[in-house]
């Protein structure tokens, strides 16, 4: 999953970046594309300064069900991928 960080991808009519993988909140952190030109500035989860964004989305990573399987969220996600 991390090799995805950074990556494009079309989710419900908007092109996202996925910008982090929060493995402990087992959780992914999304970012609008638009949002890397603006200058406000992302936390890590240990508070440090490492990105600029807006409005980002963070999605689970795992079913509400079936722990072993991505969640619909991220399954919408990775189908909409964009080549580079």
């Amino acid at each position: 999953m991390t090799k995805l960080i950074g990556q494009r991808f079309l989710f419900r009519s908007k092109v996202w970046i996925i910008v982090e993988i929060l493995r402990e909140e087992d959780a992914l952190v999304i970012a609008p594309e638009q949002a890397a030109q603006n200058q406000r500035i992302q936390a890590d989860q240990y508070g440090n300064a490492t990105r600029r964004c807006d409005h980002c989305q963070t999605l689970p990573l795992s079913g509400a069900e079936n722990e072993d399987e991505y969640s619909e969220d991220v399954m919408e996600l990775l189908a909409g991928r964009i080549a580079d």
